[in-house]
C-alpha cells in the first residue's frame, strides 16, 4: 500500500468547515483590553473543550474577534496576543483554507509577545512556536509557507524550559521534539524530568497530556 506523504496526512487531519461570519453578541459591550483578553481566553477554553467542529470554529472565531479588538487598542496586551494565537490554532485546524495565513499570524503574535513578556503563561509563546515548527507540514511548494523545522522547534522549547523549567508541558513537548529529531537520550532525559514534576491542573491546560506521555514512554523508557 502506498504511503502518503507526511504533509498530506497532516492536512488530511484538518477537517474543512464553513467559516463562521457572525460577530460575538457582546463585542460592543467589552471596552477594555482586560475585558477583551478575558473574553478571548473564555472563547479559547470553550473552543478547546467542544466536541463539535462547527462549535470549535464558532468559539475560536469569537476569540479571535475579541483579541483583534483588544490589540487595536493595545498592541502589546499580552493576554490578547497569546489567546489570539491559541484561538487561531484551533481555527486553522478546522478550516484548511486559512491554514498558512493562520500559522504566520500565530508566529507573528508569539514573536511580539516574546519580546515584551517571554515568561507569560509559563513561556507559553515559546511553547506554541515549538509546537508549530514540530507539527507543520514537512514540505511545501511555496517557499514562503511555514514548514516543519525540528531544529527551530527544539530551540524554542529549550527556551521555554529555560524560562519555566518547572512547568511540565515545556518538558513534555521538548521531549517530543527531541524524539522526533532523533535525540533519544535527550528526549528520555526530558521525559524523566516531566515525570518528576507535579501534574496539578495539567489536565485543564492540556487534556491529552497522559496519552502524549504514554506514547513517548513506549519509545523512550
Amino acid at each position: 500500500m502506498r504511503k502518503l506523504p507526511h504533509w498530506l496526512l497532516f492536512a488530511g487531519l484538518l477537517a474543512a468547515c464553513a467559516a463562521p461570519k457572525s460577530m460575538p453578541g457582546d463585542i460592543d459591550q467589552l471596552k477594555t483590553p482586560a475585558e477583551l483578553g478575558e473574553a478571548s481566553r473564555r472563547a479559547y477554553v470553550a473552543a478547546r473543550d467542544s466536541s463539535a467542529k462547527s462549535d470549535k470554529l464558532k468559539r475560536a472565531h469569537e476569540g479571535i474577534v475579541y483579541a483583534d479588538k483588544c490589540l487595536k487598542a493595545d498592541p502589546q496586551a499580552a493576554d490578547c496576543l497569546y489567546f489570539h494565537a491559541l484561538n487561531t490554532g484551533i481555527y486553522i485546524k478546522n478550516h484548511i483554507p486559512n491554514y498558512q495565513k493562520g500559522l504566520h499570524k500565530m508566529v507573528a503574535n508569539c514573536e511580539a509577545l516574546n519580546k515584551i513578556r517571554p515568561e507569560f503563561e509559563h513561556a507559553g509563546c515559546y511553547r506554541i512556536l515549538g509546537n508549530i515548527f514540530a507539527q507543520a507540514p514537512s514540505f511545501s511548494f511555496n517557499p514562503k509557507n511555514i514548514t516543519q523545522d525540528l531544529d527551530r522547534s527544539v530551540g524554542y522549547l529549550r527556551e521555554a524550559v529555560k524560562i519555566s523549567p518547572d512547568y511540565p508541558l515545556n518538558r513534555l513537548f521538548l521531549a517530543r521534539s527531541l524524539e522526533q529529531s532523533g535525540d533519544t537520550e535527550g528526549a528520555r532525559a526530558e521525559l524523566k524530568a516531566f515525570d518528576a514534576l507535579p501534574k496539578d491542573g495539567l489536565a485543564q491546560d492540556y487534556p491529552e497530556w497522559q496519552k502524549e506521555r504514554d506514547s513517548l514512554a513506549q519509545k523512550l523508557l
